[in-house]
């Protein structure tokens, strides 16, 4: 073969598998950005420290916890221990090392990473699905949401599997009720915004086809449900349901009806994903704007049916935590309103592509944007200054060096890391 058709063959298979290829670059580019400099950019702190503990407790102590982490602060109820079983194959791994903290949040990032790229490519195409990636892993947010390990992390792909399931429902395939089953189940062990779930389940109630086959899979879908409640179920007897009365006192305290007055408050918080993706000031609030865009340009040309759900189903994703933070006085952090950042990923995606398709001047627009993105975002985490594992690690080893005792304080980074050194010296 000469190298003429050598080109030629080669140009063929590049034209032929441009999306692989580019989703390879990307993949590439999104691992770099979640494990370079894995000690020196992860953080561990109390959330880190705690799973920490509750690894070496199975490791080494051979206690399987009933209950995970406490859903809220110091309320005395509970999410799920699973995500503590999670974790204990990497601690086992690395012989019980912090870094385990970083490489856990790092697999979860790359498990997001595959499942926002496969769930948009079957909702939409490749190129929009590849645009997703795009955002996902460039965007300076989510380069800092990924790298701190707690459970957190799974709320992104558990949302998007919750709303695919429920598009893939509500359009007739009643498969999904055994996805849905799980990745609701697994919401439990993830975070307490997990109740937003039977909320959107109720709305999509009279969307849900009443046929043979939906009822037979949704029984079907019951024993894996059930599998995820097993511990928490088993905690409920030997507690006497301490954690149900005490979540119940929680809402009890916190619960204050709605008000308009606080639901407007929370405009701003409502569509903070879309702020923090899009990363620009300027832009701060275009997120308001994009929902509407995106409904109007996907129903454009198409208005049948399973478009009408997706739209529907995406308006009740951003207004569900809306509309239930306005009920509750308690704090409210950024990230509880994570359940709406694959939806944003794939509206500023869709927006993104059909300015990419229109014309001369979007396309100008957007190929500016991508990479203004891309430079600022990436200069930003550069940029940015942790104090990471390495540094606990240096402040313990010169505890010990000078001799000293670090007791057992909880959450505390440096008690964690000590019993580890001393352990290996036994």
């Amino acid at each position: 073969m000469n190298i003429y058709k050598m080109y030629e063959v080669t140009k063929k298979n590049i034209y032929n598998h441009w999306h692989l290829l580019t989703l390879l670059l990307i993949f590439v580019f999104f691992i770099f950005l979640r494990f370079y400099l894995l000690e020196a950019k992860s953080s561990f702190g109390w959330d880190q420290v705690d799973n920490a503990w509750a690894a070496k407790n199975i490791i080494v102590d051979k206690k399987l916890p009933l209950v995970g982490m406490q859903a809220k602060g110091s309320s005395g109820f509970f999410i799920g221990p699973y995500y503590y079983y999670l974790l204990v194959p990497v601690y086992f791994l690395t012989n019980l090392d912090p870094i385990a903290s970083g490489i856990f949040a790092g697999i979860t990032s790359v498990i997001s990473f595959f499942i926002i790229y496969f769930i948009t490519r079957s909702l939409f195409s490749n190129k929009i699905a590849l645009l997703a990636v795009f955002f996902y892993t460039a965007s300076n947010h989510m380069i800092i949401f990924d790298r701190v390990q707690w459970p957190v992390n799974f709320i992104l792909p558990v949302s998007i599997l919750i709303f695919f399931s429920l598009f893939k429902i509500i359009t007739g395939n009643s498969k999904f009720f055994l996805l849905l089953a799980g990745a609701f189940g697994l919401s439990l062990h993830v975070h307490f915004t997990s109740v937003f779930y039977p909320i959107l389940f109720v709305f999509c109630l009279p969307f849900i086809p009443r046929t043979k086959q939906a009822f037979k899979y949704f029984i079907f879908s019951i024993p894996i449900f059930l599998f995820f409640l097993i511990p928490q179920i088993i905690f409920s007897f030997v507690s006497n349901a301490t954690t149900e009365r005490n979540a119940m006192n929680y809402i009890g305290t916190y619960y204050h009806g709605f008000h308009l007055r606080r639901f407007f408050q929370l405009t701003a918080d409502a569509f903070i994903e879309f702020e923090a993706i899009l990363y620009f000031r300027i832009l701060k609030y275009l997120g308001w704007l994009l929902i509407p865009i995106f409904s109007f340009l996907y129903l454009l040309h198409n208005k049948e049916k399973t478009k009408r759900i997706f739209v529907m189903l995406t308006v009740l994703w951003f207004i569900v935590p809306w509309i239930a933070f306005s009920t509750y006085k308690g704090e409210i952090s950024d990230y509880y309103f994570s359940i709406t950042i694959p939806l944003v990923l794939i509206i500023i995606s869709y927006v993104i592509y059909n300015m990419l398709t229109y014309n001369f001047i979007t396309k100008m627009v957007a190929g500016l944007f991508l990479l203004s993105y891309v430079f600022f975002n990436i200069n930003s985490f550069w940029n940015t200054n942790n104090k990471g594992l390495d540094n606990i690690r240096k402040s313990v080893n010169a505890e010990i060096m000078a001799g000293q005792l670090i007791p057992f304080t909880q959450g505390d980074p440096q008690s964690y890391i000590y019993y580890i050194y001393k352990q290996r010296k036994k």
